[in-house]
């Protein structure tokens, strides 16, 4: 959908032009346990390397009961995302394009990418220690450097960083770049990354 409006119908002010829609929830811890983990890493011994620069990343293919909770809930989590934008609720054919793990030890971090060719992606936080490396967007444009550092938009800058926490859930357009910070803590941080699309609908 596109906007179109005559100026003699706009009040004179500033306009904040083409937002990003991020939704966030904490879901839970119990969505994800060690088992599940464990067989993912052993189904899929070898890490792939896409984001990743160190660390355990797995095939984007995992699949089974176990993870049909995580599912169901990411799906639920998307459509409560859809009508907080307006889209009018319906029966949405909902469909999984790819599931992957990720844990990241010491100095391990995901460089900046994002997941073209979807409409939905999202990102699960199993575990998340102290300074284990904040997950950030990247603005969609080039930026100018005068209204960064002089204005005061908060969300106008290059980056949005959030220091997340075991449990949250984020659901974003699959086109946003994003990125997570190198992990400083001795312990690892895993995550689970998804990609959604609603059938029906493709690029």
């Amino acid at each position: 959908m596109s906007i179109a409006i005559e100026s003699k119908n706009m009040e004179e002010k500033i306009y904040n032009l083409f937002p990003t829609p991020l939704y966030y929830k904490n879901v839970g811890t119990e969505l994800v346990n060690q088992t599940m983990i464990d067989e993912t890493q052993k189904t899929f011994h070898k890490s792939m390397e896409y984001s990743n620069v160190g660390g355990y990343q797995s095939s984007p293919k995992i699949k089974g009961p176990a993870w049909q909770p995580l599912f169901m809930v990411a799906k639920a989590q998307l459509v409560e995302y859809l009508k907080t934008l307006g889209a009018v609720a319906g029966e949405w054919n909902i469909q999984g394009a790819g599931l992957w793990l990720n844990v990241n030890g010491r100095g391990h971090y995901n460089k900046p990418h994002n997941h073209g060719g979807t409409h939905f992606s999202g990102i699960y936080y199993v575990k998340v220690p102290p300074k284990s490396g904040m997950l950030y967007f990247q603005r969609p444009s080039s930026h100018n450097p005068i209204i960064e550092e002089h204005g005061k938009l908060a969300d106008y800058g290059p980056l949005i960083e959030i220091m997340p926490r075991d449990g949250d859930m984020f659901i974003f357009p699959s086109e946003l770049y994003h990125g997570v910070y190198p992990n400083f803590s001795r312990e690892e941080r895993i995550s689970v990354a998804f990609n959604l699309n609603i059938l029906g609908y493709q690029y």
